[in-house]
């Protein structure tokens, strides 16, 4: 079975940023679309249950009234979720992408997407979601947890696209990291784009040549490679060499120990994705 793009769309002002990223992702990667919209079940969140104190007339026909309620509230979600779906599809159609899929699930979305994990090459998903302005909200309850649960690749955006034209890779000389620098040099997705390699450390001859594996590693494939070791703190480090150098996406392995991978995926993952305005390519 042919692995697919997949783009979380929720109907926030984020919707849109994911649908670009997804067309241009699925695009490069010749792969198919397809738009995920998981609705919260209803049931989940009912109201106080008051009927105890009420006569047995009364508490019938209160509860008659809730199940009404129910199933109104879940008919108008899942007319909603068909409209979401329908700008989404509409967008990215615009954007070039032909016969883009689209599915409409209830529950919880870490589990809708663990059960598509096994035909997944990509998900794309925004940083903030539809609970509006409140960011960490919506990463902590949501996104940190599908980091940690799924295994494929993520593309996780901010609010507005920009078709990236160079990339950098935070690299820390362990295994995983080569094996991040290994997979993009295999993979379209960013195939043609201007690399740079960051490591974050002492200024000397040693780390510098840390950096020269994957520098060939890439040029092998046709990359336009820089690289470059810095000292100072992580966060202060990276920001710092993101602006200077106009990088347009950051790509990262998930997990581990070194100061590197914490900045971006271990305790501090809220803060870095609230503060980056470029998408994060995060790898398993």
């Amino acid at each position: 079975m042919t692995e697919k793009v997949f783009a979380c769309v929720d109907g926030s002002r984020s919707s849109e940023s994911v649908c670009d990223h997804a067309a241009w992702a699925c695009q490069r990667l010749g792969a198919p679309l397809t738009l995920l919209h998981v609705i919260r079940n209803p049931h989940g969140e009912r109201e106080p249950d008051y009927s105890g104190n009420l006569s047995l007339g009364n508490r019938e026909e209160l509860l008659q009234e809730l199940v009404e309620l129910e199933e109104k509230r879940g008919k108008l979600a899942r007319e909603q979720g068909k409209a979401v779906l329908a700008d989404a599809i509409a967008r990215v159609e615009a954007a070039g992408v032909e016969n883009p899929g689209r599915l409409l699930r209830n529950g919880d979305i870490t589990e809708a997407l663990a059960a598509l994990e096994e035909d997944m090459r990509l998900l794309v998903l925004g940083k903030q979601g539809k609970d509006g302005d409140v960011v960490t909200r919506h990463i902590g309850s949501h996104l940190e947890n599908i980091i940690r649960t799924l295994h494929k690749p993520m593309l996780v955006v901010p609010l507005q696209f920009r078709t990236p034209e160079r990339f950098l890779i935070a690299y820390d000389g362990s295994p995983t990291a080569d094996k991040v620098v290994d997979r993009l040099a295999r993979s379209s997705l960013l195939d043609g784009l201007e690399a740079h390699i960051l490591m974050v450390g002492a200024e000397t001859d040693a780390n510098r040549e840390k950096l020269e594996a994957p520098r060939a590693r890439l040029q092998k494939e046709g990359f336009r490679v820089t690289t470059a070791v810095k000292s100072g703190e992580v966060n202060e480090v990276v920001c710092d060499y993101r602006e200077a150098n106009d990088i347009h996406l950051m790509a990262m392995g998930a997990y581990g120990h070194s100061r590197l991978r914490q900045f971006f995926v271990g305790s501090t993952t809220t803060h870095m994705i609230m503060r980056s305005p470029i998408p994060l390519l995060i790898l398993r």
